[in-house]
């Protein structure tokens, strides 16, 4: 066997340090809740665009050592979720189509601020809520969202809670928030009521309505 067929070998024997410290960052990912929050249904054809604007470098003549490449399936799924978040950040995904509507707390959650982007879908309208200063519903309760129209009808667009900290929430709608422009959360107990409970904490409303 050669010397430099030996080196690459021994290089390559074994994950090191930074092997560990990479698996301990994709726990850390896919342990979020954001990293498996659904992006709008652009999100796919984007993000390949956006890769492939970037040229894939070359192939190396030697490997460096103590460095190995090949990491194992879970890898290359959070390795995905990672360029989607900071390709999301970066504004690959925004859209000029997306309202947003601010919203504010109530006389039960005065401090709380924040804003719903809505975009339009072939699903449905796709609602991401930003949120500041709401704190976490506490054990047996829970958030949810509405979406309401002038007549008093409300429609549910989804639940959360908050308890993993403040963060963005993706929620949907089936209904067109033209005829359903307010915006609510509620905090509910988990009592099997599908009815909204007095207990608003948030609303908003377009400024156009």
């Amino acid at each position: 066997m050669s010397d430099e067929r030996a080196e690459y070998l021994a290089s390559t024997a074994g994950p090191g340090p930074s092997d560990r410290e990479r698996l301990d960052q994709i726990r850390e990912i896919l342990g979020q809740e954001a990293t498996w929050s659904e992006p709008p249904p652009e999100v796919a054809d984007r993000l390949i665009a956006a890769i492939g604007a970037h040229k894939t470098p070359g192939r190396r003549e030697k490997p460096e050592p103590a460095r190995r490449w090949v990491w194992p399936a879970a890898a290359l799924v959070a390795t995905a979720a990672v360029v989607t978040l900071v390709l999301g950040g970066l504004g690959v995904f925004s859209a000029t189509d997306e309202q947003v509507v601010a919203i504010a707390g109530t006389e039960l959650e005065p401090g709380a601020t924040g804003q719903a982007a809505i975009r339009e879908t072939e699903s449905g309208w796709w609602i991401r809520l930003d949120v500041d200063d709401l704190p976490a519903a506490e054990d047996g309760t829970y958030y949810e969202g509405w979406v309401w129209s002038d007549d008093g009808e409300g429609v549910s667009i989804g639940t959360f809670h908050f308890r993993g900290g403040e963060q963005a929430v993706v929620l949907w709608s089936g209904v067109d928030p033209e005829d359903y422009p307010a915006i609510w959360v509620t905090l509910e107990d988990e009592d099997g009521d599908p009815t909204a409970s007095d207990r608003v904490v948030m609303k908003g409303r377009p400024d156009n309505h």
